[in-house]
């Protein structure tokens, strides 16, 4: 009976995704990896760079769940881009170098040729020109008072934003960044 209750209200995780190792050049074949658990696997081994084939019952079933992975791990590398931007600021602000991240906000461009009309004329009402998306950014590199953006993440249109807590995580962006050294190392050319 005990064992049972323990499985029923285990306590806190030992273990987080987070120690994953960097799994690249492993391939794995999750099955079920459509839906809940196996979904939530692939996302998370596709973060560590496994080759992940996804097996589901059926075709469909598979394409819509690559396609929300796609968009999760898209997520995660837009928070990965603030969080370099901001290590970026802190590392080297003091040398001249500002860098700031943006969101150039819900744009027409190419990105959305492959979806439905359906989609499409939904997302009509909240799509703004490509144009509009240049301003912020040209806004970052043009302003007078670019020194007061540094560590700074912008939204549409040339406003100062918050990209959120996970942006703001210190700890992560300095994990981040030592990744990324370690990642190009041995690849200087200095």
């Amino acid at each position: 009976m005990g064992n049972a209750i323990s499985q029923i209200y285990p306590p806190k995780p030992v273990f987080a995704v987070e120690q994953i190792p960097d799994l690249a050049g492993q391939i794995v074949i999750v099955t079920g990896g459509n839906a809940g658990v196996g979904k939530e696997t692939c996302k998370a081994l596709l973060s560590k760079n496994a080759k992940v084939y996804l097996a589901a019952r059926s075709r469909p079933r598979a394409e819509e769940a690559i396609e929300w992975l796609k968009n999760e791990l898209y997520a995660q590398s837009k928070i990965g881009n603030v969080l370099f931007s901001n290590e970026l600021a802190k590392q080297y602000g003091d040398q001249g170098i500002i860098s700031v991240s943006l969101n150039p906000g819900n744009l027409k461009t190419e990105l959305g040729r492959h979806l439905t009309r359906l989609h499409i004329w939904l997302l009509e009402f909240i799509l703004y020109p490509a144009s509009y998306g240049a301003l912020t950014q040209l806004w970052a590199g043009t302003t007078p008072d670019i020194e007061q953006l540094n560590g700074k993440f912008l939204i549409p249109w040339a406003r100062i934003g918050d990209a959120g807590a996970f942006a703001r995580d210190e700890q992560l962006a300095k994990k981040l960044w030592n990744w990324c050294e370690e990642q190009v190392k041995g690849h200087s050319t200095m």
